[in-house]
Parts: C-alpha cells; structure tokens; sequence
C-alpha cells in the first residue's frame, strides 16, 4: 500500500487571490464552496493527476483547516475516492467522514504537557496590537487563527514571540495573512504515521508549502514542496527537500507530476526486486 498525504491550501488548491496567475475559467475546477461562491480552485491537469495518483495509491488530504472547513472541499468527496483524511493541523482524523475517536483520545493526552491555550490566548494579547493584529478565533478547541495585517505587522516581535512559544510547547507560523498557533505535540506527521500504520502502507509521498507541513515530509519517502511557501522562504534550494520551478497554482500541476512519476517508479522497483 502507498500513501500521497498533501496539503491543500497553497499546495493542491488555490484562492484566486493565491494562484498568482490569472487562468481562464475553461482550466480550472471548482473544489469548495462556501455561502454559496466557489473559493478555491484546482486546474483541469492537477485534477487529472490527482486521479491517476488515485489509481496507484491512497489519497489523504492533510490540512490545517478544521473539520467544518474541510468539508467544504466538495471534489474530493464528489470525484475522488477519499477514505482518510487528517484536519486541524493532525489534531482530528477523518474515516469515511467521521473522527476517529481513538486519534482524538491520543490527542487530548499529548496536549496536556502543553501551556493551556488560555496561557497561550494571553501571551499573543500581549505582544500585539490592534494596528496589526486584527481577529483570530479558536478552531476545534486546539490551536488560534490569528488575522494580521503583513504590511503593518513588526515580525521581529512575531519572531521572538515564536521562541517563548517554544518554551511553552507551542509552535508559531505564518502564512500570509494568517498567523497559527499550534500546541507542538499536535502535528500533521504525527497523524499519518498512525494511519500508516493502521492501513498498512510502506511507501509515503508527501508534499506541503509551510512549517506546518514539515512533519509531513519528514516522514515521507518522497516530499516535494511548492517554490511559493513558507518552506521555500526558509530553506531555498540548499535543503534536501525538493521544490517545484513553478509558483503558484502551476506547481500544483509539477509536483503530482513529480508524486505520480514517483510511485510508478517504486512500483517498478518492487517488481524488479522480486
């Protein structure tokens, strides 16, 4: 059994205002909606991919998003088959639609060797200001989506603020407009070696754009990250990971080719092993 865990946001499915290009409505594939507009998109060829990564292997969506967020998504449940999937950053995991109770019981434990996330909600009051830091919220009662404005925002306050998180058991990152903070002991790699154990998979490829994914492509035995992300911005060229050439939406379309190209490979070699 092989596995393709990707993040969704930025990695396979873009905003317009993401995409960085400007597409015509003949290429891209509406994949969520929400109050009743299509929000995020993929192209006619990432989709095509996609389906033919499914023919080889299990797809699992890997997101930050929540659980509420992540149904929003209505391709992947319409056009391709999707059993597993891992929302709130690894902190919930879906079987067929559902939380799997078992994940959620290890999740509260692991948590607990966390600061609270009322000591936490206190810490970021702290540190910022309305000039900058905008909203933020709760999501599925495990880690903050703080709103910021980029242009406004002093990100060496950010950057130290990340270093006392780190005391604390928490993890700070930043993706645009967004800021997450994340308990540390809840991560998306954590999540997909439980299911990789649970459906018996032996062969990982993983992709994903910010710091948020790193657990995720730690695991892998394949990771590919867009040029556009987080990651990009951190590492460059001189880390192992691989990076797209492309940006923006384009590169979702380079790195399932890249993930398709992959597993075809590996299963070449199994058969020539045996």
């Amino acid at each position: 059994m092989m596995i393709f865990a990707s993040d969704l946001d930025k990695t396979l499915i873009y905003s317009k205002k993401s995409m960085k290009e400007t597409l015509s409505e003949d290429e891209l594939v509406p994949v969520e909606e929400n109050g009743g507009a299509f929000t995020s998109f993929m192209t006619q060829s990432a989709l095509s991919w996609l389906t033919l990564i499914t023919q080889v292997a299990s797809f699992i969506p890997v997101t930050t998003r929540t659980i509420s967020q992540y149904r929003r998504v209505f391709q992947f449940s319409k056009n391709v088959n999707v059993k597993y999937a891992v929302t709130s950053n690894g902190g919930n995991i879906l079987v067929d639609g559902e939380p799997d109770q078992e994940w959620c019981e290890h999740v509260r434990l692991a948590v607990e060797s966390s600061a609270s996330r009322e000591e936490i909600k206190m810490m970021y009051d702290e540190i910022s200001s309305p000039e900058w830091a905008l909203r933020g919220w709760l999501c599925d009662d495990l880690f903050y989506t703080m709103i910021i404005d980029p242009d406004k925002t002093p990100l060496e306050i950010l950057d130290q603020f990340r270093s006392k998180l780190l005391a604390q058991g928490w993890v700070l990152s930043i993706q645009g407009r967004k800021v997450y903070l994340v308990p540390e002991r809840i991560t998306k790699g954590d999540a997909l070696l439980y299911l990789k154990e649970r459906i018996g998979a032996t062969y990982i490829a993983a992709s994903g754009d910010s710091l948020l994914d790193e657990s995720l492509l730690k695991v892998a035995n394949y990771a590919i990250s867009p040029r556009h992300g987080e990651l990009y911005a951190l590492y460059g060229d001189s880390h192992h990971y691989r990076f797209t050439e492309s940006s923006g939406i384009r590169a979702s379309e380079e790195l399932l080719e890249w993930v398709h190209r992959g597993f075809l490979e590996h299963k070449s070699q199994l058969i020539s092993s045996r």
